[in-house]
C-alpha cells in the first residue's frame, strides 16, 4: 500500500479485531492517543540525547498499537522512524518524529470527531 493509501483511521481493523463494540472502540482509541502522548515525548527526550536504541524501541512499541486501531499512516511513519534509528541518521528522525506527532494529532482529530 503506499503511503498516500494509508488512512488516518481505518475503522475496519478495529471491526475486524472487537467487533462492533463501539464503546470498546473508544476506549481502545482514547488508551492509544494517551499512550501515544508518552510515546511522542519518549522520543522527543531520546532524540535530543541521540540514543537510538530508545527511539527503535519506543517506534516499535507505538507502532503496535497504532496498527491496532488502524492508523495506518502513523504506523508506517513509525516503521520508517524504527528503521531509520538503526540508522543512526538523526536528520531523518527528526524529521519522521515530527511526521509522527502530526499524524497523532489527525488521528485524535478523526477520533473526536466519532464521539
Amino acid at each position: 500500500m503506499t503511503e498516500n493509501q494509508l488512512k488516518i483511521v481505518n475503522k475496519n481493523t478495529m471491526f475486524e479485531l472487537v467487533g462492533d463494540d463501539e464503546e470498546l472502540i473508544k476506549k481502545f482509541q482514547i488508551e492509544f492517543l494517551q499512550q501515544a502522548k508518552q510515546s511522542i515525548a519518549k522520543l522527543s527526550s531520546a532524540y535530543s540525547e541521540s540514543d537510538f536504541k530508545i527511539i527503535k524501541e519506543e517506534s516499535h512499541f507505538l507502532k503496535t498499537s497504532a496498527k491496532a486501531i488502524g492508523a495506518e499512516q502513523t504506523a508506517d511513519y513509525l516503521q520508517k522512524l524504527e528503521d531509520t534509528s538503526i540508522l543512526n541518521d538523526k536528520n531523518k528522525c527528526k524529521e519522521l518524529i515530527i511526521l509522527i506527532n502530526n499524524s497523532i494529532k489527525q488521528v485524535y482529530g478523526v477520533i473526536k470527531n466519532e464521539s
